[in-house]
């Protein structure tokens, strides 16, 4: 019989499912039930805390409430672009929380580890992969057909400049849905007389039809500045596309060099050249294969450490300093802008 586990993970998971491919792992060994938290959403304590093993995606609980769970096998996978707003201070007393609590961590981003520093905490790094489907003929394209998925904190104006306008055959463009369409001509399609532009439409967020325009691409423009994982990414190197993205986490793990992809940031001057592209299918191909290769063995060890039992930390030396947390936590609490409710 399967053990059970509480997978805990932010509501808007629910319908993006970035957390279905460590759920599948899991599944195998674990009978999960899902628990979804969000803000003004009371959260069930008391049935979370029946159970042995606990897993949060993404988020985790304040440390005031953590500490209820006593003798709990407790795994979290945190995400960068949820840990960047820490200060130097808070960082080191909330990792020392974590470690007081003998949480297991994966590690989806080398900013993570950094943020961990030398804390004692078991670790697992990871570097997640699909498995590639890249269909070479298809690829064989002359120019560039570009995809944009238009997320808000990456504009056109970000990284249109880098493509010389002659290299480029169309640009598949998919704009936010709340987009108006006086925002959608301001970023792209007032630039019609100059590129070819395929508007899409929301329907083109769908799994399938996603993946599909995907295929009729050969460039990915990433859109956003940070990413935990940065699904949408790994699905378009799994395609074989070259990716553009922003110099921050995880973009610039994932692009290891200029066959991979192309890095940029506010001082980047330099043109993409056409020749990175059309001529580095295979060597995306055997990337994305080799990194899923790795992905397939790595992603073995994650049961067994969340199986083992936690290794809790007895240096106490920071715990007098917890109480500034604990009065950061009242005071949110008081103010009423605490995201978490919960049913004790």
């Amino acid at each position: 019989m399967k053990k059970k586990i509480a997978f805990i993970d932010y509501w808007t998971k629910k319908n993006t499912k970035s957390s279905d491919f460590i759920k599948k792992i899991i599944s195998k060994e674990f009978e999960i039930t899902n628990f979804w938290w969000r803000e003004k959403h009371k959260i069930p304590l008391d049935k979370i805390n029946k159970f042995e093993y606990i897993f949060f995606w993404h988020v985790i609980f304040p440390h005031q409430i953590m500490k209820k769970f006593k003798n709990k096998k407790i795994m979290w996978a945190p995400m960068y672009d949820a840990l960047n707003f820490r200060n130097s201070f808070f960082k080191l007393i909330f990792w020392k929380q974590i470690s007081s609590l003998g949480i297991k961590v994966l590690k989806f981003s080398d900013k993570i580890t950094e943020s961990i520093g030398e804390e004692d905490i078991e670790t697992l790094r990871l570097n997640y992969f699909m498995k590639p489907d890249v269909d070479l003929k298809k690829k064989k394209q002359k120019g560039l057909n570009i995809f944009f998925w238009d997320r808000g904190r990456i504009q056109v104006h970000d990284w249109l400049f880098l493509f010389h306008p002659m290299t480029i055959n169309k640009i598949f463009y998919l704009p936010r849905p709340d987009y108006k369409m006086k925002i959608i001509k301001n970023n792209l399609l007032n630039k019609k007389k100059e590129f070819d532009v395929r508007l899409l439409s929301k329907k083109y967020t769908s799994k399938s039809r996603f993946l599909k325009t995907l295929e009729m691409c050969n460039v990915f423009i990433a859109p956003r500045k940070k990413e935990g994982i940065g699904l949408i990414i790994i699905e378009a190197i799994s395609k074989g596309m070259f990716i553009v993205g922003y110099n921050d986490s995880t973009m610039n793990e994932y692009i290891a060099n200029k066959k991979v992809g192309f890095i940029f940031d506010e001082n980047t001057n330099e043109k993409l050249k056409l020749n990175y592209v059309i001529k580095n299918y295979e060597y995306r191909k055997k990337y994305a294969e080799i990194n899923y290769d790795k992905w397939l063995q790595n992603k073995k060890k994650i049961i067994p450490l969340l199986k083992k039992e936690s290794r809790r930390s007895k240096k106490i030396h920071f715990y007098p300093l917890f109480f500034l947390d604990d009065i950061k936590f009242f005071l949110k609490k008081i103010f009423k802008i605490n995201f978490f409710y919960f049913i004790k």
